[in-house]
């Protein structure tokens, strides 16, 4: 099967943005550069206030389309309407501060097309502000490829949205992006764990996406992290795995909640961090965790207390 050269995208791209008028320029171009270019760009504005929108539009390119939304922050909304207003049999991702490499959609392609896989991923890398790389915290990449629902549980396997690319079917099968609240920022995740049971993964060993990290990222953001990763094993164990699939699950729900319960002794709210520290035992979280839980959390709580007492 041969990747189509014919004027019809196949591909639809989807890149969300808000207030990020330098670095999306740069994600814009990356596309750009594409060795394979039989794709369409949906640019999709969550109200953006610093001329993104003028600029996107002064380009002038056909195959680059600009959504404008009402300001929301809700990500997962924002790919789905981009989703929604493409046309490509196949589907990309790509963050307003991120950068693709040159051959990424083609070397994808290919490889899907001759293994007759229905979705991939591949290897990325981290940058800085000013596109230098650093130091990947996130851990060695592993191409697994396969059926690798445990692995991606597990964090054996990740997925970075940016090079995330599977048919449309198979999205709109497994119901796009989850767009409830409890999710932001991790409905990249659960999305991609609702592909895996459907489909086999096609994994590429190839870097295919500069990450960029800076002080303005998303991902840094926000507050309880821990929480929303909770959730997404919360959400999966209520699709009714199986048993071996629904333990695992828990179990990393649990050490989830108890590492929230940390944070939330350290800022005083011992209500919520109770609640979540009983639910995280109720799961399986083991006694040991809990028990260092309490003690970083009170630790911390306590030392922050003694500097106050100290500068007042």
């Amino acid at each position: 099967m041969e990747i189509s050269q014919e004027d019809q995208p196949l591909v639809t791209i989807v890149i969300p943005t808000y207030n990020r008028f330098g670095f999306v320029q740069q994600a814009i171009a990356s596309v750009i550069t594409q060795t394979y270019n039989h794709w369409e760009l949906i640019i999709v504005d969550d109200g953006s206030e610093d001329g993104t929108a003028g600029a996107i539009i002064s380009m002038n390119d056909s195959r680059i389309k600009l959504l404008g939304m009402k300001h929301s922050g809700n990500i997962a909304s924002l790919r789905n309407a981009g989703v929604k207003a493409g046309s490509g049999e196949w589907l990309a991702f790509l963050d307003s501060d991120d950068l693709w490499v040159p051959g990424k959609l083609e070397i994808q392609l290919q490889t899907l097309f001759k293994e007759e896989k229905s979705w991939g991923y591949g290897g990325f890398e981290l940058m800085n502000s000013e596109r230098e790389k650093i130091p990947n915290k996130l851990g060695i990449y592993r191409p697994l490829s396969g059926w690798i629902i445990k692995e991606l549980l597990t964090n054996e396997a990740s997925v970075n949205i940016g090079t995330l690319i599977l048919k449309r079917l198979l999205f709109e099968e497994a119901g796009g992006f989850n767009e409830d609240a409890e999710l932001l920022y991790r409905e990249d995740y659960e999305l991609v764990i609702r592909i895996a049971l459907r489909a086999e993964a096609l994994a590429i060993p190839d870097i295919l996406v500069r990450v960029r990290e800076h002080y303005g990222r998303s991902t840094n953001a926000f507050e309880y992290g821990n929480e929303r990763t909770a959730a997404v094993y919360e959400y999966f164990i209520r699709t009714r795995p199986e048993k071996k699939l629904a333990k695992i699950a828990r179990r990393r729900m649990a050490g989830e909640l108890t590492e929230a319960a940390v944070k939330r002794i350290r800022q005083r709210k011992y209500s919520q961090a109770a609640n979540r520290l009983w639910k995280a035992f109720i799961n399986g979280d083991h006694w040991r965790h809990l028990l260092s839980a309490l003690r970083r959390g009170f630790s911390s709580s306590l030392q922050s207390g003694y500097r106050s007492n100290q500068t007042s």
